[in-house]
């Protein structure tokens, strides 16, 4: 006798034998048992679940001789006839290859004709494929059958059933079968064939067959025939591995190992997207029941390694590549490409990469794991305290540094060379801005590398006497306050030079800003220390305050305003004063509507000013009235010339020439430039 496969052999033969299918072998086991057997039946399911095998049990018991309990004898003539395939009462169609009218015209016109048996039974496999005009020709037979036919249609895909077939029928739909009953399957049919099967193979048939007794038993044989597991592919254990790793490179050495072998990317993929996800069902606590226990536990284990959102992304990312897939030159550059983007969140830009590194981020501190802090900004050095002058009070000194850190929280010290700039949000954590490189690198050419200049110092407002000084304003308020600065301790005094000491070489001028800086500094200490700031007009009586006085006043009113006020009303001017009210006028209308959320506070600050209450009246008018003659009051005093000694033309020495080109200068500023000549 011929070799059968163990699918064949170990085909189930009463309702009895059936696995994983209860609720259909129930229907239909009471439906014979109670005489209730409908007149056509539409079985549904998964490949290799039972539908073939359901309507050949229901075929043996229905014309068997000696049925019991709704199952058949499986020795009388007609059992044996319908297992060897060779009887009337069952005929089988397939209707993917005899789907057309005149194939299903030539049916049923046998329907009418008797059988051997009490029922005849016409099964229809694929009936999903019939074309509608088959479709149609079928209804009014299936509707209204002889009393001894039954329908029984089978289908893979029951949404493709037209609704008039289904609503003719009784819809019994098979599932998959679970895992640990597939594996009893197994080791029963190895025992009963003496098959020699160890435990890892019939876990790796049972997860080849994923739930289908046919593709299971047909791994078995392979398994058998082989002597054991040949070429099993492990590449979706690798790229899962690769995925909790964030390892890209394992991802694609993963990849190209699987498609050497001949293994189509497209699989890979559905394989990867099929484990991935028993991860997330186990992940989210409802665990497939086809899963063996091996796989089981490596779901449980990945499980454990990937976030939901990491698997629901992998599974969009590997899911689209296979949709790319249809149309793409080579199908392994999408699949290659989806996996770098799922292995290294910082290549992915959407939204999901970014929500990705947030969680590893999240999952670091959660583990007591630092993430890698970024870059600090260098340090700043103090700026150097300028020299006291012996004739400046002491509110003249220049604010005092913070106090030094601790030995060991003492920043490393700077050098000359590095600009004294703030760090800025703007300025990039690896260095400095290339302005503050340039200046770095010109001035120990310019100046010997020399300390930066003295901080200027604040210039004094102009205050109402015998009244509160005004509130900094919004550019001073933040600035720290001024600290006392300690005295600078004598300076040892010079050497005296050595007889025959060598001429000092020429130090060149310090840069343009260096020295107006400096000049500032000077001058503003020099003014604070000979001159007085002026004081604001005394008050006026009340009732006599004249256009005259409040023009020279008004600067110095506004002097103690916020910087928003002083800004739109020193566009105007005062035009007249009349029975307490001042009329203000502007150029326009817009700066009319600007000044009028600030009105109230002028008219108080007026009010205080000139010792009268008076109101403020905004009107647009002629702008060609004589400016006010406090136009040179302002919060900053006027200085008068830094140095009143007379100069003499004959010690001024000329520059030094530079021969260098301006392009030829602007490379040496930047380091690593180079001038490209367009001509050559």
């Amino acid at each position: 006798m011929a070799y059968q496969t163990l699918y064949r052999r170990y085909r189930p033969q009463t309702f009895g034998d059936m696995r994983g299918q209860e609720h259909v072998v129930h229907a239909l086991r009471n439906a014979v048992r109670e005489d209730r057997v409908g007149h056509a039946y539409l079985l549904s399911g998964p490949r290799g679940t039972g539908k073939t095998t359901a309507a050949r049990v229901l075929a043996k018991v229905l014309n068997c001789e000696n049925p019991n309990d709704g199952e058949p004898c499986g020795v009388c003539q007609s059992c044996v006839a319908i297992e060897n395939g060779t009887s009337f009462d069952l005929q089988e169609l397939d209707a993917a290859s005899n789907n057309k009218v005149d194939d299903m015209r030539e049916l049923l016109g046998k329907v009418a004709l008797g059988n051997p048996g009490r029922r005849k039974v016409y099964l229809l496999d694929e009936v999903h494929m019939l074309t509608p005009g088959a479709e149609n020709a079928l209804l009014k037979t299936l509707e209204e059958p002889p009393d001894h036919v039954i329908f029984v249609l089978a289908t893979t895909e029951p949404h493709k059933v037209v609704p008039t077939i289904r609503s003719r029928t009784q819809h019994l739909e098979l599932s998959l079968i679970p895992a640990d009953q597939m594996v009893d399957l197994v080791h029963e049919i190895a025992a009963d064939a003496d098959l020699e099967v160890s435990d890892e193979a019939v876990a790796h048939v049972v997860k080849v067959g994923g739930g289908s007794a046919r593709d299971t038993l047909s791994a078995l044989d392979q398994v058998v025939a082989a002597g054991g597991i040949a070429n099993e592919d492990t590449s979706s254990v690798e790229l899962l591995e690769a995925l909790a790793t964030s390892d890209a490179a394992r991802a694609l050495n993963a990849i190209e190992a699987a498609t050497s072998r001949g293994i189509d990317p497209r699989r890979i993929g559905e394989e990867f997207i099929d484990g991935l996800r028993s991860i997330f069902l186990v992940k989210m606590g409802a665990a497939p029941a086809r899963l063996a226990e091996q796989e089981r536990s490596m779901a449980e284990g990945f499980s454990e390694r990937l976030s939901p959102a990491t698997i629901t992304r992998s599974l969009e990312a590997v899911g689209q590549s296979l949709v790319d897939m249809r149309q793409a030159p080579d199908p392994r550059i999408d699949l290659e490409v989806a996996f770098v983007r799922i292995c290294t969140p910082s290549s992915d830009g959407s939204i999901d990469g970014l929500r990705a590194r947030v969680e590893q981020l999240e999952a670091q501190v959660a583990s007591g794991v630092a993430p890698a802090a970024a870059t600090a900004p260098a340090p700043v050095a103090a700026p150097a305290t300028p020299p006291a002058t012996t004739a400046a009070p002491a509110e003249a000194a220049a604010p005092a540094t913070e106090a030094a850190p601790a030995p060991s929280e003492q920043p490393p010290a700077q050098t000359a060379d590095a600009p004294p700039a703030e760090p800025t949000d703007a300025m990039p954590r690896g260095g400095g801005r290339p302005a503050d490189i340039a200046r770095a690198a010109l001035r120990p050419r310019t100046n010997g590398g020399s300390a930066p200049a003295a901080p200027k110092a604040p210039k004094p407002q102009a205050t109402r006497a015998g009244g509160p000084p005004p509130p900094p304003s919004m550019r001073d308020s933040a600035l720290p306050a001024p600290q006392p600065t300690p005295p600078a301790p004598e300076p040892p005094a010079p050497e005296p030079p050595a007889p025959e000491a060598a001429a000092p070489e020429p130090v060149e001028p310090a840069p343009v800003e260096q020295q107006v800086a400096e000049q500032d500094a000077a001058d503003s200490t020099e003014a604070v220390a000979t001159d007085p700031p002026p004081a604001a007009p005394a008050p006026a009586p009340a009732g006599s305050v004249t256009v005259d006085a409040l023009r020279d006043g008004w600067l110095a009113m506004l002097d103690s305003q916020s910087t928003a006020a002083r800004a739109r009303y020193r566009s105007g001017q005062v035009e007249s004063v009349t029975d307490g009210r001042v009329r203000f006028v502007l150029a326009s209308e817009i700066e009319m509507k600007r000044c009028e959320q600030y009105r109230p506070q002028i008219e108080a600050a007026i009010t205080e000013a000139f010792g009268s209450p008076l109101s403020l009246e905004l009107a647009v008018g002629d702008m060609s009235a004589p400016k006010p003659r406090g136009a040179a009051s302002s919060s900053t005093p006027e200085r008068g010339p830094a140095h009143e000694s007379e100069v003499d033309i004959h010690d001024l020495t000329d520059a030094d020439t530079v021969n260098a080109s301006a392009a030829e200068r602007i490379a040496e500023v930047f380091p690593g430039a180079e001038i490209i000549d367009k001509e050559n």
